[in-house]
């Protein structure tokens, strides 16, 4: 290849390379990898501001909006939220299930600091509940209700300022004890069931009270990604058994409530389930 020949191959180099570089640049706003707004470039008008509501989530088109994410840590306060569908418009049509139209679950994303609450709901539609976060973190809140015959299950985080130190779960046990009481995971058979044992002093509490119409219920959380599940009891004592077989695999934390001398108490489990 003659000099000349080299010269004009190495300028159609360089322009290739430039074209790709624009392309690319193109495709890739460098405004909106760093964080900052992107501008329109057909309009050339700077963006509006946004309106911005709290951080929502959305299962089959309904989202949990909260007027306000964030407590105060250690104190009593009032979290209020709706539920939206799709276009925004507050869902106010919900039925009766385990005895309330509304459970609101919050947890630590640390799986730690579990509450189990019933909020009211007003004339406008939005749902009221009182609410402490012991301590500082980020919690989610996970709204459980049924509408249309579907159980439906939305949630949002929540934020309390102060030093967070997460705690790490403790190892996967069959026994826990709470407010006096032990209980036992006394057996997971193939299908997924779960089934607990409650003594107390050593002796087998057998006269366990109902709780929202029901003998116990087991709320499940995924570590990392805080997969969600709420379990009926299976009907008929002694046995206090959920029926879990549909669970994913993967590290969970398993809060169960069950009601005795007119108190709820809360057991909490670390549990291995491998499919």
């Amino acid at each position: 290849m003659t000099a000349g020949v080299r010269v004009v191959a190495f300028a159609a180099l360089l322009a290739a390379i430039f074209a790709l570089a624009a392309l690319a640049g193109r495709a890739i706003d460098p405004a909106a990898d760093a964080g900052e707004p992107a501008h329109n470039a057909t309009s050339g008008a700077a963006p509006q501001a946004a309106h911005h509501e709290a951080p929502a989530a959305a299962d089959d088109g309904l989202r949990f909006v909260a007027d306000s994410t964030t407590l105060t840590a250690g104190a009593a306060g009032t979290l209020t939220f709706r539920i939206v569908d799709a276009h925004g418009a507050t869902l106010r049509a919900f039925e009766t299930e385990q005895g309330r139209r509304m459970h609101l679950i919050v947890v630590r994303r640390d799986l730690r600091r579990f509450q189990h609450l019933h909020p009211t709901q007003d004339a406008r539609g939005a749902w009221t509940a009182r609410i402490t976060l012991p301590a500082a973190g980020v919690y989610h809140a996970f709204a459980d209700f049924q509408t249309v015959g579907a159980r439906q299950t939305v949630g949002a985080d929540l934020f309390a300022a102060g030093r967070f130190e997460p705690q790490a779960l403790p190892a996967p046990s069959t026994s826990a004890r709470v407010d006096g009481y032990d209980v036992t995971l006394t057996e997971r058979d193939a299908a997924g069931e779960l089934r607990f044992a409650v003594s107390r002093d050593g002796r087998p509490v057998g006269d366990l009270q109902p709780y929202l119409g029901a003998r116990g219920h087991l709320v499940m959380l995924r570590a990392g990604d805080l997969a969600y599940e709420h379990v009926h009891p299976l009907a008929g004592p002694p046995a206090l058994a959920f029926a879990t077989g549909r669970t994913a695999s993967g590290t969970y934390r398993l809060f169960l409530q069950f009601r005795h001398g007119d108190t709820v108490h809360t057991a909490a489990f670390t549990h291995e389930v491998t499919r």
